[in-house]
């Protein structure tokens, strides 16, 4: 069982080389949150701009500096830690109080934050309260024609890129995933809940790469098929493929307005009803999972479904000077830039 091996390609080899992220500036993050504050209440959403630190860690540094209760401050996702990024962050704050001040907020090591909006909000911001990410992306020496750079990146935004779940997912040489395994297949449980739940989405997401590369060695990736459940793009709302419907929903999906699902298994979801089909088709490709799956099942995790594709929105790339390229695009939450440069030229950082 591997989660984390060299998933296919759905455009073919890469058009070339070229290091990415070379330094933080390089690889710029921007979350969109999808709604505004309400403008009162006892919190704050707090835009910060940060470089070399985690979202956690960036928590902690805010909350050690405005003296508030670390457990009561809330974010939507997480940010890379070597880039450099803007997220907001909500902060319990006192009604009757004047708004946090704007400006850098440096800690005893010397590590820098920035706060760039201070607004009033009614309730703490929950994980996955956003809609997705804005990346600019700069790659240097870029190894590559720039005419078939142009080409793929045509490509991707017609028709997007396989939404795997990054590297990053399995941690360091996939010692994520290895634990994880170890664990759901009879070794000790961790202690922490941070820790099982880390643990429990690793494993979750080897088994959807795993469901996607067989779909596109098959060909279909993108395609609905007969019974397949279909997500609309940036929803959350499954319904089922009829084959009286097949197709309207290949026009759907051709539009990217459509992608088909993989599984994120668990115990039974009620709200998600599968065809025969479908359970037998996914089976087949997690056969080797099922006892990970049985484990899943008694620690009580539901299943969910996510999409097979992910389109790329806003996509324009630029050349800046010879070797030098820079992209930018949008991406909805809980997906990797990372996949979508994979398609277009191999990575060869040192």
């Amino acid at each position: 069982m591997s989660g984390t091996g060299d998933w296919p390609l759905a455009w073919g080899t890469p058009v070339g080389t070229a290091r990415v992220a070379v330094s933080p500036e390089d690889f710029q993050v921007d979350e969109r949150l999808g709604f505004a504050p309400t403008g009162d209440g006892p919190h704050l959403l707090v835009r910060i701009r940060k470089r070399g630190l985690t979202t956690q860690q960036a928590v902690q540094q805010l909350a050690g500096h405005w003296q508030v209760e670390r457990r009561a401050m809330g974010y939507a996702g997480r940010k890379d830690r070597q880039a450099v990024t803007t997220q907001w962050l909500s902060v319990p704050w006192p009604v009757n109080a004047p708004l946090a001040p704007l400006g850098r907020v440096v800690d005893q090591d010397g590590q820098a934050l920035d706060v760039i909006d201070v607004q009033r909000h009614r309730r703490k911001l929950p994980v996955g309260a956003l809609t997705g990410n804005r990346f600019t992306l700069t790659l240097r020496d870029v190894d590559a024609a720039p005419r078939d750079i142009a080409a793929r990146l045509v490509t991707i935004a017609r028709h997007g890129v396989p939404n795997y779940f990054g590297g990053q997912r399995f941690g360091r040489h996939g010692q994520n995933l290895d634990r994880a395994l170890e664990w759901l297949t009879g070794g000790e449980r961790p202690r922490s809940r941070n820790d099982r739940s880390m643990l429990i989405s690793a494993a979750r997401s080897a088994m959807f790469n795993a469901v996607l590369a067989r779909r596109i060695d098959a060909g279909d990736w993108s395609q609905p098929r007969p019974g397949d459940l279909l997500v609309l793009d940036g929803r959350g709302s499954l319904f089922a493929a009829e084959a009286a419907e097949t197709a309207f929903n290949r026009r759907r999906a051709a539009g990217l307005r459509i992608h088909p699902t993989g599984p994120l298994p668990g115990a039974t979801n009620r709200r998600q009803p599968q065809t025969a089909a479908l359970i037998e088709r996914e089976s087949a490709v997690l056969q080797d999972w099922a006892a990970v799956i049985q484990a899943l099942t008694d620690q009580r995790v539901t299943a969910d479904r996510r999409a097979l594709r992910l389109s790329v929105g806003a996509l324009a790339g630029w050349r800046m000077a010879p070797g030098t390229w820079r992209l930018r695009f949008e991406l909805t939450r809980g997906a990797y830039a990372t996949m979508v440069i994979r398609e277009l030229v191999e990575v060869v950082n040192d």
